[in-house]
């Protein structure tokens, strides 16, 4: 009886080997990791872009979600919806027109033109997005308000849905989610 159990042991160690071998050996053919230090900053901005456009239709689609909008609310919401997603979607374009250039970072002066070029366009996309929200909000019962008005990962405070103290903070993290 050992001596059969030796060779099950046996058995099974030698199993467990080849799969182990099998499974490297598949790994090896597969797609590679870049090597540590390889960085392509083509393929991240293009990654950053699109994730950043997708992080705002799932924090809309959240927001609408935890709302319960009735019937006569649904309009509204699918209005500031557009409004939101489709400015979302312009700056998901400008990003992806900007194609980093390795090593070349521009000076001073050309980064800060830059950077008031786009706030110049989120300071746009906030007064398009103003009327909706307002009558959006408006609609809305107390309690509902309280739900976008709460602070959080992904919430609304009345700062729009980018940037500081946006209505990117709603969620477990900004506080009490039980509404």
């Amino acid at each position: 009886m050992s001596l059969r159990k030796s060779f099950i042991g046996a058995g099974m160690a030698g199993a467990l080997l080849a799969s182990g071998a099998v499974a490297y050996a598949a790994g090896a053919d597969g797609p590679h990791r870049p090597m540590a230090g390889h960085f392509d900053p083509v393929a991240w901005h293009k990654q950053m872009c699109t994730d950043h456009y997708a992080r705002n239709v799932g924090r809309v689609a959240y927001i609408g979600a935890k709302l319960s909008l009735t019937d006569t609310q649904r309009p509204l919401f699918d209005g500031w919806k557009k409004t939101v997603l489709d400015s979302a979607k312009a700056r998901e374009s400008d990003c992806l027109a900007r194609q980093p250039k390795m090593g070349e970072h521009g000076n001073v002066l050309e980064r800060q033109a830059q950077m008031q070029q786009r706030l110049r366009q989120r300071l746009s996309d906030l007064t398009a997005e103003q009327p909706s929200l307002k009558a959006l909000y408006d609609a809305l019962s107390p309690e509902q308000k309280q739900v976008f008005d709460r602070p959080g990962p992904m919430g609304h405070d009345g700062h729009g849905p980018h940037g500081h103290g946006g209505w990117h903070r709603h969620g477990p993290q900004g506080g009490n989610d039980k509404a």
